[in-house]
């Protein structure tokens, strides 16, 4: 007997919806085009006339739409509606639609029909790519339902064109805009959408040499693939020496042979070569010899026959090495193999050919080159360098991820990085911003065959990692090495890093294949994975399956399943310290329960999963999960107890003490705490006085928190098991930083080794904060080399547990080490690199400390805009009691008033001993002091400066801060010789 779960129709290109109506996903550019003042027209026109026109017309879309390789979908009134991409070659389907609107609207404007005076024939078209639900069609739909939002905003586009204008937006044009002459870009606001949509005004085909020009002005900077560009060059020298030379680059769609050669291009130019650039049609809109033509129209001439062409060719060549370079060779017709053919014979020419071609299954014979070389993927080195280059911003989480998701492939490195430069890192590049992209790997997968073909969208709807037993188990197929040869030789699937599985050789292909399955057909197969993954896996085989079914569950649409199994995968992912895990499987779980009937049993189930994702923010916060925190509470309210609610204020209370908002952590725990104790919860009492204690250290209120920092560790070291005590860990360092900051260094660090003690597991997510906190006050010590030595240790735990709060922290740390160790400029710079990875999670803890060290680093090495902006902002954090980086950044105001505004650095002291004190700090106060002396001196004032010298000389000494100490010293020698 077949189990329930391998039975079912396998997934197909085309399905039937809920009413048997045949239809299929597909990534199409759609081309929309009208007759500019139709009304008017039909209005002064004779009926007659005006039917004739409407007539000419309509021929005129039938036959180049054909042409360029679309079809017409509908013909209603003076409009068209035409697809590319559904039949034949799908990946330059944006190129073909803009080359037929261009031939529509110039056939349109010469049309002879005699029209009324002050009016002229003339087209408005919009052409838009993406994916669509194509359904079989009715007399009164047209031949097909082409449904979504493309066909919309395609309309749309057209609706806002002008008379003889085409828009044409980014997501149908990409790469393909250096075959035209466009418009400068705009963000057009289209009615239905959320989001602007960046267009182009089209004017007209590009000319060979606009083509070329238009590559090298929208390159960025040309990254990797030196052993590449050095046998190019290779080749241009032997040209150069009278050896005729032809090379061919053979590599799939996106790997970069166009980037590659752009750049080669650019520097055979500056070597004095004569460069022309031509390009193979695949469609019957091309012309033969058509990449001899492109380069013939470039000299000003028109044959293009393989005489003509070397005649003309010829006395460019007796004046100065040529290179021709041709992309899309694939499609190259006889006309241009033969005249390549002739073109090799020619010896003693400086002539170089190079040949861009994609691999061809039904190749007709080998490729017409003295040197084949294929482009391999990039390396992680150099996908990571192109992140950075590209995404400057990028925090390490984001940038793991788009170098996972590209597979090495630098088109998908382009295109991920362009979606998370605009704020849309999780967006798929496949999505609303880059149709050409998702036509470009659909059409990949159309050239395999059928068995093929539901290998890889089974393996889509499974996941980037296949276990091979599931994906056999799902199609009856056996995947032995023939199979996988096939699939690994056309670029999706090869052996993954686990044993028996398989894996996706770029994440960015497997989402357009997902997308592309149907909606009720991929709901039916996830489905069916999960049931496959429970019936095949037990015990802790069982608990490693729980994430992947959870994860089919809910896109299965089997809520109650779905919060079931990510519950319990969230509560194993936190166990083992994996924040990132736990954090999106709690929130699965959440969503999941959502869609369930509430009842006082799953509202207080939800509340109580709100309270485990608190512990994850404890170490890692986001502050769009505090508005999860607010509704916990009320149904805490609505359907728990008192005990219940204080409990939820606790973990609420640390969610706002993460995200650096004391007042709100503190409130929080005095109702946590006043809940415990009217309730007698002895088991919540002492975590609500850990949190309160903790939460005034972090608001400087030193004197409020001991007390209940001493009260948490002794109820904490009572309880201490000799497992790891996150708890009393936690408390430890927070009274480690307050003894440092009144003085007691040795104290300070004695509890850093007691809580470090508290840590079974080396890798728990508090090891982070136990060796961070004590990079700190090694910083305030003076201490560089070991500071920087612990923030090293504290990222290696936070790495590790994916936390982006600890291992920004630690980054910052050990490079304001770096700088005060080597004064090197980009440690700054990646103090502000850090800064940009917590924008998006506007979490404040401490973030005056990242502000202080960038106004003292950037004021010293003199860019004052910048290093008195980040001062400004620590003085704003000062206002919400964040006051660790406020004297630093005042300091390094006052040393800078002292050269621009003289009369403006004793106010800057003030205020920076002012926040000193209110923390009690020593250290700080003495170095106010150490400052206060250089202004003095600067000033006049020896007297006054040795005066704050001896004090702060004597601070230095007791506290053991021998660089501080060495400052202050120096200063002395420098009074002492002056006088």
């Amino acid at each position: 007997m077949i189990p329930p779960y391998q039975q079912g129709v396998m997934v197909h290109a085309a399905q039937s919806d809920l009413s048997g109506t045949r239809e299929e996903r597909r990534y199409l550019t759609l081309l929309f085009a009208d007759l500019s003042h139709s009304t008017a027209l039909a209005e002064r026109m004779e009926q007659e006339h005006y039917a004739a026109l409407i007539a000419d017309v309509h021929a005129i879309y039938q036959d180049v739409i054909e042409r360029h390789g679309g079809e017409v979908e509908q013909v209603q009134g003076d409009g068209v509606l035409a697809s590319f991409g559904l039949a034949g070659r799908a990946e330059d389907a944006g190129r073909r639609a803009v080359q037929a609107a261009l031939e529509m609207h110039e056939r349109v404007r010469c049309l002879a029909t005699p029209l009324p005076d002050g009016l002229a024939p003339s087209l408005h078209s919009g052409v838009h790519s993406g994916l669509v639900l194509v359904r079989e069609g009715r007399a009164i739909l047209g031949k097909r339902e082409l449904l979504g939002p493309v066909t919309n905003t395609a309309a749309r586009l057209a609706a806002a064109a002008g008379p003889h204008e085409i828009l044409v937006s980014e997501a149908a044009l990409g790469p393909a805009r250096r075959f035209f002459v466009t418009s400068p870009p705009q963000q057009l606001e289209v009615r239905g959408r959320s989001d602007p949509v960046l267009v182009y005004k089209v004017d007209a085909r590009a000319g060979s040499s606009e083509a070329v020009k238009a590559a090298w002005r929208a390159g960025t900077e040309f990254l990797g693939r030196a052993a590449e560009l050095a046998r190019l060059d290779a080749a241009l020298d032997e040209a150069m020496a009278g050896h005729a030379r032809t090379v061919a680059i053979v590599a799939p769609p996106g790997q970069g042979k166009t980037r590659l050669v752009d750049q080669f291009l650019a520097g055979a130019l500056q070597r004095g070569c004569f460069v022309l650039r031509g390009y193979c049609e695949g469609t019957l809109g091309g012309e033969p010899s058509e990449p001899f033509r492109h380069m013939l129209q470039a000299l000003g001439a028109e044959a293009a026959s393989a005489t003509a062409f070397e005649q003309v060719l010829e006395p460019v060549a007796r004046e100065q090495p040529v290179v021709l370079s041709i992309d899309d060779w694939q499609w190259a017709d006889d006309a241009s193999r033969s005249l390549l053919a002739s073109l090799r014979t020619r010896r003693g020419w400086p002539l170089l050919v190079v040949l861009c071609a994609r691999p061809v299954q039904d190749a007709t014979g080998p490729m017409p080159a003295d040197d084949v070389f294929p482009l391999p993927p990039l390396s992680a080195d150099e996908s990571r360098q192109l992140v950075a280059t590209r995404v400057p911003g990028a925090d390490p989480f984001i940038a793991a991820k788009i170098c996972d998701a590209a597979g090495g492939n630098p088109l998908f490195l382009e295109e991920l990085c362009h979606s998370a430069a605009r704020g849309q890192a999780e967006r798929r590049p496949g999505g609303a911003n880059a149709g050409w992209l998702s036509q470009l790997v659909q059409s990949r997968a159309e050239g395999l065959d059928a068995a093929q073909k539901e290998l890889v969208q089974v393996a889509a709807v499974i996941g980037n990692v296949v276990p091979a037993w599931l994906l056999e188990t799902l199609t009856g197929r056996r995947i032995d090495d023939a199979v996988l040869g096939q699939l690994v030789e056309r670029d999706f699937l090869f052996a993954g890093e686990r044993a028996g599985t398989l894996r996706f050789k770029h994440g960015v292909t497997r989402d357009i294949l997902y997308d592309s399955v149907g909606l009720h057909a991929r709901q039916a197969l996830h489905l069916r994975i999960a049931e496959a993954l429970r019936q095949h896996t037990s015990g802790e085989s069982r608990d490693d399956a729980l994430e992947a079914m959870a994860l089919h569950y809910d896109l299965g649409g089997d809520a109650a399943r779905a919060a079931d199994c990510a519950e319990q995968a969230a509560d194993k992912a936190l166990s083992l310290s994996a924040l990132d895990r736990a954090r999106a499987l709690y929130r699965l779980a959440l969503a999941s329960l959502d869609k369930l009937p509430q009842t006082p049993e799953s509202a207080l189930r939800w509340v109580g999963i709100v309270q485990r994702l608190g512990r994850v923010c404890v170490f890692d916060p986001v502050r769009s999960e505090l508005a999860l925190g607010q509704r916990a509470i009320a149904l805490a309210q609505e359907h728990g107890d008192a005990s219940t609610v204080g409990r939820v204020h606790h973990w609420i209370g640390y969610m706002c003490y993460s995200l650096g908002d004391t007042r709100a952590a503190i409130r929080h725990g005095e109702l946590a705490l006043s809940a415990a104790r009217a309730t007698g919860d002895a088991k919540l009492e002492p975590f609500a006085v850990a949190l309160l204690g903790e939460a005034y250290c972090a608001a400087a209120l030193y004197d409020r928190a001991l007390p209940l920092l001493d009260e948490a560790i002794v109820v904490k070291r009572r309880h201490h098991k000799g497992r790891t005590n996150v708890g009393l860990a936690f408390s430890l360092v927070c009274r480690a930083y307050l003894l440092a900051e009144r003085g007691d260094f040795d104290g300070a660090y004695g509890c850093f080794d007691e809580a470090a003690a508290c840590i079974e597991d080396v890798t728990h997510e508090v090891g982070a904060t136990v060796e961070g906190w004590r990079s700190a006050v090694l910083l305030w010590q003076g201490r560089w080399q070991e500071a920087r030595d612990a923030a090293a240790a504290s990222w290696r735990v936070a790495e590790r547990t994916q936390s982006l709060a600890q291992m920004s922290i630690a980054r910052a740390m050990g490079a304001y080490a770096e700088w005060m160790l080597e004064g090197r400029p980009d440690s700054i710079g990646t103090i502000v690199e850090v800064l940009d990875w917590l924008r998006p999670r506007d979490s404040c803890l401490y973030r005056s400390l990242y502000h202080g060290w960038l106004a003292d680093g950037l004021l010293a090495m003199g860019r004052r805009e910048e290093g008195r902006a980040h001062a400004l902002q620590a003085l704003r954090r000062g206002r919400e009691r964040d006051l660790l980086g406020l004297p630093m950044a005042c300091r390094a105001l006052a040393l800078d008033a002292v050269v621009h505004a003289p009369g403006r650095a004793e106010r800057y002291l003030r205020w920076g001993m002012r926040a000193a004190q209110q923390r009690g700090s020593v250290h700080e106060i003495a170095g106010m002091q150490l400052c206060a002396a250089r202004v003095a001196l600067r000033a006049g004032e020896e007297a006054r400066a040795l005066g704050l010298l001896d004090e702060a000389a004597a601070a230095f000494s007791r506290l053991r801060m021998e660089w501080h100490l060495a400052q202050a010293e120096a200063l002395r020698g420098e009074v002492t010789r002056g006088r």
